[in-house]
């Protein structure tokens, strides 16, 4: 199943902007750190090494960076790490904040997105703020989503399936870097 097209935009996307940070933090020292077994050891030997620090930037890409939220006219779709979820805003029971976002479909299961702002512990107020300001980002995603679905109305029936696929990018790059360290592995080893 493949998830319905978006127009240029026509979607609202949401996700971790620390998670971002943390990519960015994490490629500059695995670029690092393979310069450096180059110069110490040779080509050969960072080859060898490559694999296991870009496994640590894949996990840190999928978890961090590709879980998001994607609110289209038609629905939501939802990535948390591996797995994509559309849901037909018919069938959206319920948009809430716990600590993440949740969404509660109409046959009540619960779907928790990874992406997107979480809820934080209260901030202290200073003089001239109020309770409202103090957790601005997570309610404001939750309001606007909130908005989506109510523009939207219903545009499919309440039968309308919640498609679940794969992310299939990232489990054939997850692939390539599992054949590449266990190549070095019998390379080095064998």
């Amino acid at each position: 199943m493949t998830l319905p097209p978006a127009e240029p935009g026509d979607a609202t996307r949401y996700w971790s902007r620390s998670g971002v940070a943390l990519l960015v933090v994490c490629a500059l020292l695995t670029l690092v750190l393979l310069v450096d077994a180059t110069v110490r050891a040779g080509l050969g030997t960072a080859l060898l090494l490559a694999p296991w620090l870009l496994l640590v930037l894949w996990a840190v890409h999928v978890i961090g960076v590709a879980s998001r939220i994607r609110v289209q006219h038609d629905g939501v779709m939802v990535q948390n790490v591996l797995r994509r979820t559309f849901v037909p805003w018919a069938r959206v029971e319920r948009v809430g904040m716990r600590w993440q976002l949740e969404i509660t479909l109409d046959d009540g299961t619960v779907l928790t997105c990874f992406g997107g702002p979480a809820r934080t512990r209260p901030r202290r107020l200073g003089p001239g703020r109020t309770r409202e300001d103090a957790d601005g980002a997570a309610e404001d995603m939750v309001a606007a989503i909130r908005r989506a679905k109510a523009e939207a109305g219903a545009p499919a029936g309440p039968d309308a399936p919640v498609r679940r696929t794969w992310d299939v990018p990232a489990v054939l790059v997850l692939l390539a870097l599992a054949c590449w360290a266990t190549a070095a592995v019998i390379i080095a080893y064998g």
